[in-house]
């Protein structure tokens, strides 16, 4: 029973004019922005920094408010910090990419509140 189960897993796929295909992990040469810290945090503002990549062209940060789900412009920035201002009380998620020329890597997101 065994053989013809095998058999027929390997010899149908031809029957039906396609071939298996074993999936593949997808090519991510550009890994994701690492060790993000919270560097300082004030009246409506708040700062993190990053570990600076030597393949990073550029980096893409943005953040969503939590309470309406606002979600601002992205940030390109050639710099491994930044600071955030202007920002209302309450729960945000910051989101961090970085960018290794053409492709982009997956994203880091650190949740914080925010007091004013």
């Amino acid at each position: 029973m065994f053989k013809s189960i095998i058999f027929l897993a390997a010899f149908l796929p031809s029957v039906f004019g396609f071939d298996a295909i074993a999936p593949t992990a997808p090519d991510c040469a550009c890994t994701a922005v690492a060790n993000v810290q919270k560097t300082g945090q004030g009246s409506g503002s708040i700062s993190f920094a990053w570990f600076s990549s030597s393949d990073a062209t550029q980096y893409k940060i943005w953040y969503v408010r939590q309470s309406d789900g606002y979600t601002s412009a992205n940030v390109l920035t050639t710099s491994s910090n930044h600071t955030f201002t202007g920002l209302a009380a309450g729960q945000y998620t910051f989101y961090f990419v970085k960018v290794c020329g053409g492709e982009s890597s997956g994203y880091v997101g650190i949740e914080e509140i925010i007091c004013i």
